[in-house]
């Protein structure tokens, strides 16, 4: 038996950063953070809703493995993005090795980066 999730919890098409004006603001006025395995840069978008973008280099793994990756830190940024301070552009830069985490580990590197305060100096 086959399970769809309801629409109601899709990350919605508004949450992410689509176009390339968007991420080029994004990486020249942004804050450049990272964790151990993830780099960020962080935009306050003034906006109503946070939006993810993502920068997934082919040193992280083949077209199967970015793509997984990609799906995995969409579903966290989907439950957590209602943490971050204020409404935030996020641009996420996984390293090489990310892809190696598990699901409980990734979570924490990126909840780590959606609630970090802007003021503070992590990069």
């Amino acid at each position: 038996m086959t399970f769809f999730p309801p629409i109601g919890f899709r990350l919605p098409r508004r949450a992410r950063i689509r176009t390339r004006s968007d991420f080029q603001v994004v990486f020249s006025n942004g804050r450049r953070c990272s964790t151990q395995h993830i780099r960020a840069v962080i935009h306050p978008n003034g906006g109503e809703w946070s939006r993810i973008g993502m920068a997934v280099s082919r040193k992280v793994g083949n077209a199967v493995v970015r793509n997984r990756l990609k799906r995995r830190l969409r579903e966290i940024f989907r439950i957590h993005r209602d943490q971050a301070p204020q409404s935030r552009d996020f641009v996420f830069i996984p390293r090489p090795g990310c892809a190696d985490l598990s699901f409980e580990e990734l979570c924490s590197e990126v909840v780590t980066l959606i609630s970090m305060e802007l003021g503070q100096h992590h990069s």
